[in-house]
């Protein structure tokens, strides 16, 4: 015969016993409920994720077009008789999105050396080409105002590309191209622009 001791008969007694019914550990709810938001966590980082990847390149493209309008500015200041000249200089303003390229022109050597008006179409050739080759669907629009005096005579540059992501017809874009010619808006959904106004 096995006898409880008084020690062992006291902790018997202290043994706490789970009540009739109750269950241990998690339910499947509760399983579900984690599982649904950790998958939410997961789907708010992916989104997130996208959301700085077409931010960077947004960024990158805006850049681009900022050092491309910075180069035909510099350009046009260092030849002001030929922006100057209106449709015989600098002027691109064709209403076509993408804009087409400048026509080819001969380079200016010194043994043919250009004139203004020349040298304004051998920059345009140059900077048009290098518009559409690092910007998709890259676009230039340049027009002279002739203020009258004393205000300074100025050019509007805009320097125009197609968001990458917006490119499929039809699909609404979530920033408007307000800052590009109202041509170029009418033409294109997708179009972005970088405004630059040079004073001569």
């Amino acid at each position: 015969m096995f006898v409880l001791s008084p020690i062992d008969a006291g902790l018997a007694g202290c043994a706490p016993s789970a009540p009739r019914g109750s269950t241990l550990g998690f339910s499947l709810v509760e399983a579900l409920v984690a599982m649904f938001v950790v998958a939410m966590g997961i789907l708010a980082l992916v989104a997130l994720l996208q959301a700085a990847t077409r931010f960077s390149k947004m960024s990158e493209l805006r850049s681009t077009a900022a050092l491309l309008a910075s180069d035909i500015a510099d350009r046009m200041r260092a030849n002001p008789v030929g922006s100057e000249s209106g449709a015989q200089g600098y002027d691109l303003t064709d209403p076509v999105f993408p804009s087409p390229l400048a026509p080819t022109h001969a380079a200016c050597t010194r043994q043919a050396p250009c004139g203004p008006a020349d040298l304004a179409h051998v920059d345009l050739a140059d900077w048009t080409a290098r518009v559409r080759a690092t910007l998709p669907e890259g676009s230039a629009w340049i027009q002279f105002h002739a203020g009258p005096a004393p205000a300074p005579e100025y050019l509007d540059v805009w320097v125009g590309w197609a968001d990458p992501l917006t490119l499929a017809p039809g699909i609404a874009s979530d920033r408007a191209g307000a800052q590009c010619p109202a041509a170029w808006r009418n033409a294109e959904a997708s179009v972005r622009c970088l405004y630059l106004q040079v004073a001569l």
